[in-house]
Formats: structure tokens, C-alpha cells, sequence
């Protein structure tokens, strides 16, 4: 599978402003995938999950959820890739274009991440083949305080203030 199919399914998956019918739409649209594509989905999906395990993603996930633990900011940047490739390639670039989608409470989304995973054991292939650092050591970038937070990245400060 290559990246820009990844992205069609999760896009397929995003139809509607429900972030919740997202799991759904995309258990659907994997449905009907061999253990083998669903390994190749995953392996796009474990790459997006390490790429954004940044200081200043995890800024924008304190800032928006009121807060964020480890667990947090992983079930954050689950939901940041259901938002899509053009949201998550621009949150990459800018943590603070966060700002300009609708106000979300909470910007988490567990269960999208293990969609995948489950389609896969449910055809009994097995466990799937994983080799990503999506939460060891520490995230890329420079650490923030939780007092200057809001200076890092003031668009998202504001509308979550």
C-alpha cells in the first residue's frame, strides 16, 4: 500500500464532522482488506504516529484537552490522523493551524488506532509485524514549560483560554 492510499482510507474513514463514526467508517473501509494490506496500513499508521510524537504536538494537545499525559498525547495524535492528511501534514508544519478547525473536547481518539490491529486478529493472521517508536524516549523537539505554553503557540492559547 502506498501513502496516498493510507490517506484515502482514513479520509473515507473522516465523512461527516462525527469524530466518534470515524472507528466505524474505517473499520468499514479496511473491511475488506487481506491480512497483508492491513499489515501495510498499519505500518503507514505506526510511521504517522512516531513522525508527531513532538514537543510542540504535544504543546497543542495540552492546549486543547486542558491538559495531556503520555497516554493522552498518543490517543491525541490518534485523532489528529483521523483529521486527515491535509489537517496532520499542517499540524506538522504548524502546530497553532490546530486553531483554525472547530473547537473539539477532547481532541483524542483511542480506539481509531486500533482499528487495524483488530481487523487483523479477527481474520486470525496473527499478530502483526510492529517496529516503531511512537512513545520511547523522548519526543522530538524542545521541551516546553506548562507556564510559557500558551507563548508557543498563542493562536491555539486563545481559542482554548
Amino acid at each position: 500500500m502506498q501513502l496516498d492510499q493510507f490517506w484515502q482510507f482514513i479520509e473515507t474513514a473522516k465523512a461527516g464532522n462525527d469524530t466518534e463514526a470515524r472507528v466505524d467508517g474505517l473499520r468499514a473501509a479496511l473491511g475488506g482488506l487481506s491480512a497483508v494490506e492491513l499489515q501495510s496500513f498499519q505500518n503507514h499508521y505506526d510511521e504517522r504516529i512516531a513522525e508527531s510524537y513532538r514537543w510542540d504536538l504535544w504543546a497543542a494537545a495540552y492546549i486543547i484537552n486542558g491538559g495531556c499525559s503520555d497516554d493522552g498525547f498518543r490517543y491525541f495524535r490518534d485523532w489528529l490522523i483521523s483529521e486527515g492528511r491535509i489537517v496532520f501534514e499542517a499540524a506538522l508544519k504548524d502546530p497553532d493551524s490546530l486553531a483554525d478547525l472547530p473547537h473539539i473536547d477532547p481532541a483524542e481518539l483511542e480506539s481509531f488506532g486500533y482499528v487495524a490491529l483488530d481487523l487483523h486478529d479477527e481474520k486470525r493472521a496473527g499478530a502483526m509485524q510492529r517496529e516503531f517508536s511512537g512513545g520511547a524516549g523522548d519526543p522530538a523537539g524542545e521541551p516546553w514549560s506548562e507556564e510559557a505554553v500558551g507563548e508557543l503557540l498563542p493562536r491555539l492559547d486563545a481559542k482554548y483560554a
